[in-house]
């Protein structure tokens, strides 16, 4: 007796199977920058509370629609060393600073998703004393609104968060300053006022797109 798979299964075991071949073809020695640009749509706009703020800025700053970064911080092997998974490590609304799974990230976004490898090892004892400073740092909405503003008496009047408060652009720029990677020519490389689209433009390594829905 024969048994049908439904659809959307297929479309699931399928997704994840070309997420899977893609992450596999990336150097696990190298920087990798993940940038997310979401559809604009009502599965989106719920799932995603800063979406509409992100796509306005981008419109005001003429900039490619990037609403989200982070960066890979693990892949992991099972026991005959084939890719179980990868973790990102970014800045979330609800939980701060932390590790997610990309590929469980990707299996229910609607968008495009790019990846910039940087040429360049990473130090992986760096790394992993960064995520252990920032994990757990909360997430702070009015920082991640206004980092793209570009006004002076704002520039003065708000001081970069000392652990009480950051976004992923933010996090993501003290993460790359850790790489000794030179961001000068983003924002003159101030944390605080780089956008997930400054990093994009920022031209650091390989762009490609890692998946899209």
């Amino acid at each position: 007796m024969s048994t049908t798979i439904p659809h959307k299964k297929l479309d699931a075991i399928y997704r994840e199977q070309n997420i899977q071949n893609a992450l596999s073809l990336l150097d696990i020695n190298k920087i990798h920058i993940v940038y997310f640009s979401y559809y604009l749509n009502w599965h989106n706009f719920i799932k995603t509370p800063l979406l509409l703020a992100t796509k306005i800025l981008n419109c005001v700053t003429r900039q490619k629609f990037i609403d989200h970064v982070a960066h890979i911080c693990n892949f992991d092997f099972d026991k005959n060393y084939k890719l179980e998974d990868v973790k990102i490590f970014e800045a979330t609304v609800k939980y701060g600073m932390v590790k997610n799974s990309l590929l469980k990230k990707l299996s229910a976004f609607q968008g495009i998703c790019y990846v910039e490898t940087i040429n360049q090892q990473v130090d992986k004892v760096k790394a992993r004393e960064f995520e252990s400073q920032y994990y757990g740092v909360p997430y702070s909405k009015t920082l991640a609104a206004i980092s793209g503003i570009d006004i002076k008496f704002l520039d003065k009047a708000i001081k970069p968060p000392k652990g009480d408060g950051g976004f992923c652009s933010w996090l993501e720029a003290l993460f790359l300053i850790n790489q000794d990677i030179d961001i000068k020519h983003i924002e003159k490389g101030e944390a605080i006022e780089i956008t997930p689209a400054d990093i994009y433009h920022g031209d650091l390594g390989q762009k490609k797109i890692l998946f899209k829905y």
